[in-house]
């Protein structure tokens, strides 16, 4: 573009940092000669700086937070450990009928004993109730042949099963006495762990359970593992055989 540019002109171009360029054949201070003018920037200072440029979320995502860590919840003790820490309650047992084993080798100078058997609800269910059903029931067997009770006087099984399960059984704490007045054993054997502590009313540990006679409604009472557990824990039979020696060693007229 030309301008016809006088000295003031120039002036405040310069003030303006624009650079003003004179023909060559004109004079410097010629007033009225043409001028090519270039409109810029005297230095990069004066140039506006370029606008910001947004961030990519997608190339920089937000720091993510982690949460502060939580203290450790303890773990809650295993289904054993609180059953054993509980108090034991006979009332929350019921009681099958109780049946005669060996009725077959029976004889009358023989000793009386009463097995109460802890046993799942199902097994109870079914009729008629065989208590020498399934493995568990063969090593039942194998245990009572074993402290020689097949050739007893008098063998009664009775069933215990945990929880008031709807038309199995009677009430324990009605059904036991009864049933303790009417066999008079010389001898109880109770079979299971939360029997035996539902029995005897205590939270004791099996293992102090175990290894005594206790009394029952002023019967003999020894206490050992159930056929059932055994079957899982076979390591245990040993234990159950000195059990049943003890409760052998209370029988005041042994068979031989």
């Amino acid at each position: 573009m030309s301008l016809d540019l006088d000295k003031r002109h120039r002036a405040m171009l310069r003030e303006m940092g624009v650079r003003v360029w004179l023909p060559v054949s004109a004079p410097a201070d010629a007033p009225a000669a043409e001028a090519v003018v270039e409109v810029a920037l005297a230095s990069q200072e004066t140039r506006p700086a370029p606008a910001p440029t947004a961030p990519d979320v997608r190339e920089a995502p937000p720091p993510v937070r982690t949460p502060p860590p939580r203290p450790p919840v303890a773990a809650a003790p295993p289904a054993e450990a609180r059953e054993a820490a509980a108090p034991a309650s006979s009332g929350a047992w019921s009681m099958g009928a109780a049946q005669a084993l060996y009725a077959e080798a029976a004889h009358d100078q023989g000793a009386r004993w009463l097995v109460l058997a802890e046993t799942p609800a199902a097994a109870l269910q079914r009729e008629p109730f065989n208590p020498f059903e399934g493995e568990a029931g063969k090593l039942l067997d194998n245990m009572l042949r074993a402290a020689r009770l097949h050739k007893a006087g008098v063998v009664l099984l009775a069933p215990l099963v945990r929880g008031a399960a709807a038309g199995v059984g009677a009430a324990l704490p009605e059904a036991l006495p009864a049933l303790l007045a009417s066999a008079q054993p010389d001898v109880v054997l109770v079979m299971g762990r939360l029997a035996a502590q539902a029995l005897l009313q205590s939270s004791e540990p099996f293992g102090k359970l175990r290894g005594q006679v206790h009394g029952l409604h002023g019967a003999h009472t020894v206490v050992t593992y159930d056929a059932t557990y055994l079957l899982r824990n076979p390591s245990d039979k040993a234990k159950a055989w000195d059990d049943l020696c003890l409760a052998m060693s209370r029988v005041t007229s042994p068979a031989g």
